[in-house]
């Protein structure tokens, strides 16, 4: 027994449309394990987080209660036993498109949804057959598609949204390319014909034509019969000789709303995420941006929930083959010193006592220049033996202040600021918070514990971890030393694999100059700002204020001028009476 109701709202999306506009619209990419193509599967997945999310948003006032993909099955149809030439001329998929069907379909199952296909039909048929099924059931529907073909379905409890245009269809909008109601659209399309499905239509009948003659005669069908009516030689000739070649298109054009398919309305109500799934699929996929947006709209991924343990011990490997050490002795820097002269960066981190680099006190520092290997450097400890914080500056001061060698931090800034009041200023710094920026903006948070679980799949020791919370909260610097070596050297090793990985996406995306020119020089700068302080031109500051002021005098002036009336301009209340009511001069309108 069906449990749709009267209120239920069905999306339906034309997958087969989606792929291709997903991947004519993004450049070639790659995934770099195994060079599998993967443009049109990312922007595919792209388009489909976008709609999912905008279609549940508050300002959406009618969300889906049911949500479905729809796909072309096979390029032969049964429309091709009826004109073996329909779609003659369509080329084949491209080389580096089709090995990606399959890993579009598997994108829709990942995000929870159904996908539906039916062999011999093409998506616009199954479209319209649940169209009609939802309707009988008093339910709404809204299909999701650009394609011309769908605006024949444009009814009462209809709508048709057109994501390359970011706009619902409207009557006028099919009035306007065919020339006619939607009721007839089937009629002018089959006199027009369609060249990109080789329907063949009428020769020398545009949809101009075929518009003027659809209004006047009602149908297709009673235009053909009063051909001989038409007074236009041309006209009628081409009418009677054509008579098969019309009735032929009509078939064509004109969607099936009874095809066989198998999959019942109920199937497609509309699932919560299922983010292990989802994340899971991202990640092999390697669509980092997008895993990232996800979490940020989802929530960090339930590592307890994945079901197949050894996946989960894989992961962990993945990060724990790792070599951490606690230096005991400050002869056992140079190795670590001598490693990154070698290689010519070392990631560096500063463990404090406070969140103010301008306050805090130096407790700790680690260091990391070969991927899996990192060491603690404890200077600030309490009750615990702790090298001497001089000796260990003096050492580490000549590599921090090469400028021939990388020295790279997350949120490097602070670091910066801490071993400056040292007397020690940090030359080629690098920062892979901005990284993740430039990368990633506002897509995600940008700290490290986020960023490695999303780009290394790796769950680091909190803060809190180590030095709890509430009234139980100990201070860093009373932390175990053998503990605290394992998180300050996490960081300086989940900050080095970032930095890789990081260097290389700014490449492939050729962001690169961004962070270079534009933010990786503002690191200083802010740095000294805070550190020395800024100068203020009080008179320059009283003169630009004056001026400011005049303008906006100004133009209050020519705003009450065109208002008739004074009012508090900074009321967004008085200000929309103004616009919405006074002047009609926008829409009232929730936006």
């Amino acid at each position: 027994m069906s449990k749709i109701q009267k209120n239920d709202h069905f999306y339906l999306i034309d997958g087969s449309g989606y792929i291709f506009r997903a991947y004519y619209a993004l450049p070639p990419l790659t995934r770099k394990s195994d060079g599998l193509p993967t443009g049109a599967v990312s922007g595919f997945c792209s388009m489909l987080f976008k709609l999912l999310e905008d279609s549940k948003s508050d300002s959406n006032l009618q969300k889906p209660t049911h949500f479905a993909v729809i796909f072309d099955s096979a390029r032969k149809t049964f429309r091709n036993e009826i004109y073996n030439d329909y779609k003659a001329n369509r080329a084949e998929a491209p080389d580096d498109l089709a090995p990606q069907f399959e890993y579009i379909r598997k994108s829709v199952l990942a995000f929870n949804l159904p996908s539906v296909e039916l062999l011999n039909y093409e998506a616009d048929d199954l479209i319209a057959t649940y169209v009609n099924q939802i309707l009988e059931k008093g339910a709404r529907v809204t299909i999701v598609s650009s394609d011309k073909d769908l605006m024949q379905l444009y009814k009462k409890n209809v709508r048709i949204y057109d994501p390359m245009k970011n706009k619902f269809i409207s009557e006028d909008d099919i009035t306007k390319k065919f020339g006619v109601s939607s009721n007839q659209v089937i009629d002018v399309q089959s006199l027009a014909g369609d060249s990109s499905d080789n329907v063949p239509g009428v020769p020398g009948i545009g949809v101009k034509t075929a518009a003027e003659l659809i209004k006047k005669y009602g149908t297709l069908e009673k235009l053909l019969d009063s051909a001989d009516e038409i007074k236009q030689n041309k006209r009628r000739q081409t009418l009677i000789e054509n008579k098969d070649k019309a009735l032929v298109s009509k078939r064509l054009v004109t969607l099936k709303n009874d095809a066989p398919i198998d999959r019942n309305l109920d199937e497609f109500k509309l699932k919560e995420i299922d983010k292990d799934k989802l994340y899971k699929f991202l990640r092999e996929m390697e669509f980092n941006r997008l895993l990232s947006s996800a979490i940020s709209i989802y929530g960090e991924p339930d590592f307890l929930a994945i079901k197949d343990q050894n996946e989960i011990k894989e992961k962990k490997n993945s990060i724990n083959k790792k070599e951490y050490y606690l230096i005991n002795n400050i002869d056992e820097i140079d190795s670590w010193i001598k490693d990154a002269e070698e290689v010519g960066e070392v990631a560096v981190d500063t463990e404090t006592s406070s969140l103010d680099p301008h306050q805090a006190n130096l407790i700790g520092i680690s260091l990391s220049s070969v991927l899996g290997k990192a060491c603690y450097i404890p200077i600030g400890h309490k009750s615990e033996k702790c090298l001497d914080k001089n000796s260990v500056l003096k050492k580490l001061k000549p590599l921090l202040e090469d400028p021939s060698i990388k020295k790279i931090g997350q949120n490097i800034k602070f670091d910066f600021i801490v071993f400056f009041k040292h007397g020690i200023e940090l030359n080629s710094i690098e920062d892979t918070m901005l990284m993740s920026y430039v990368l990633d903006a506002g897509r995600n948070r940008h700290n490290m514990d986020t960023l490695a679980e999303i780009h290394l799949d790796h769950k680091t020791i909190t803060f809190k971890d180590l030095v709890g919370s509430g009234k139980k909260e100990i201070k860093f610097s009373e932390v175990n030393i053998e503990k605290a070596k394992d998180y300050a050297a996490e960081d300086a090793d989940v900050t080095f694999r970032l930095y890789k990985k990081f260097k290389k996406s700014l490449q492939i995306e050729k962001i690169s100059h961004i962070y270079e020119i534009f933010e990786k020089p503002m690191i200083k700068i802010l740095a000294f700002m805070e550190i020395e302080g800024i100068k203020i031109d009080n008179k320059f500051l009283k003169t630009l204020s004056l001026k400011f002021q005049k303008k906006i005098e100004k133009i209050q002036k020519e705003v009450f001028k065109l208002s008739k009336k004074k009012f508090n301009i900074a009321s967004p209340k008085q200000l929309g009476e103004i616009i919405y009511n006074d002047l009609k001069i926008a829409n009232l309108k929730k936006n």
